[in-house]
């Protein structure tokens, strides 16, 4: 039985200016000790649609408009905030996108690393404590007890990163999301960050989503992929699978974007235009417009998400005919 069962999820932004469809009917499981890597350009409603999971949207102008989260038998989009509260933290933990705005700057780090298990815990400052520092040290930071005096801005953007780990583990969850965990970080960086998450889930038996743009993190890191974009999944399948034989333009694209596949000198492969305005209506593919592969009945006809070959699944209308 999957640990996290999301169906048809669909959350909508109503603004002044009309209604923008983040995310609009997605659907995916993950498996305890399972990785799911979902990868998307940047605005495809990757992290909208983790954040809604946990409750973590303003609403208004953020709305849930329909589908379910069945996690451990409680649907997470239809519980109220106490119960919400009850599986942050303790049941579900996040690693956020940008450290140095999720981690207070007005508070010590050690304070920041305690709150979850006084909150969740109901443990003494003095258990807290040796707890924060052990997680501290277990993801790679040296001198682990003085740190825990020190502010954010005097942790390098690794350390803070590792920081932010720690925080969402230090609780023992059963599933990590983590929201983009290597963005600007060097390359040698981003690789320790990787292994910690790895080494963390394989002792804790935990289940991670991993949000990322980078496909060779993906390939690194996770057993399924889901490729999102304008809100939707086009593909999904397991990562060797999804690697071995894509199916769908926009997977293909993505794939001739990075910059390993390319000779030296060669110019970059870009892919052209820009992702659709999702506050306006989309008629048919909303990657035709961009498509090398397009047809006309693609700019009519909306794809939706279908097996094209056992365990992978694909939203181009051309895979699905066969004509790709």
């Amino acid at each position: 039985m999957a640990l996290l069962t999301v169906d048809n999820m669909r959350t909508h932004f109503h603004t002044r200016h009309g209604v923008v469809r983040a995310v609009d009917g997605i659907s995916f499981a993950i498996e305890q000790g399972g990785t799911l890597g979902i990868v998307g350009e940047s605005g495809s409603g990757k992290s909208v649609a983790m954040l809604s999971l946990l409750g973590l949207l303003p609403m208004p102008p953020a709305r849930i408009e329909g589908g379910s989260a069945a996690f451990a038998g409680l649907d997470l989009l239809a519980c109220g905030p106490a119960a919400l509260r009850g599986v942050r933290g303790r049941r579900i933990g996040m690693v956020f996108q940008d450290p140095m705005t999720a981690l207070n700057p007005y508070m010590r780090i050690g304070a920041q690393l305690m709150e979850p298990l006084l909150v969740h815990a109901k443990c003494s400052k003095t258990d807290a404590r040796a707890r924060a520092v052990a997680a501290l040290e277990s993801v790679g930071i040296q001198d682990a007890s003085s740190r825990m005096q020190d502010y954010p801005h005097q942790f390098s953007g690794g350390m803070r990163q590792r920081v932010m780990i720690a925080m969402a583990l230090i609780a023992g969850p059963e599933l990590l999301i983590a929201d983009e965990p290597t963005t600007a970080l060097d390359v040698t960086v981003q690789a320790q960050i990787l292994d910690v998450i790895k080494r963390l889930q394989a002792e804790l038996g935990m289940a991670v989503v991993l949000i990322t743009h980078d496909l060779g993190v993906i390939a690194g890191a996770c057993d399924d992929v889901a490729v999102m974009y304008a809100g939707r999944f086009v593909e999904s399948a397991s990562a060797a699978d999804l690697f071995r034989g894509p199916r769908h333009p926009y997977t293909r694209a993505l794939m001739r974007s990075i910059p390993s596949t390319h000779d030296k000198g060669e110019a970059l492969f870009t892919i052209p235009g820009a992702p659709p305005d999702l506050g306006r209506p989309i008629e048919g593919c909303p990657f035709a417009p961009r498509c090398a592969e397009v047809r006309p009945g693609c700019r009519t006809a909306v794809p939706e998400l279908a097996e094209v070959a056992p365990g992978h699944r694909s939203a181009c209308l051309r895979v699905q005919a066969g004509d790709l």
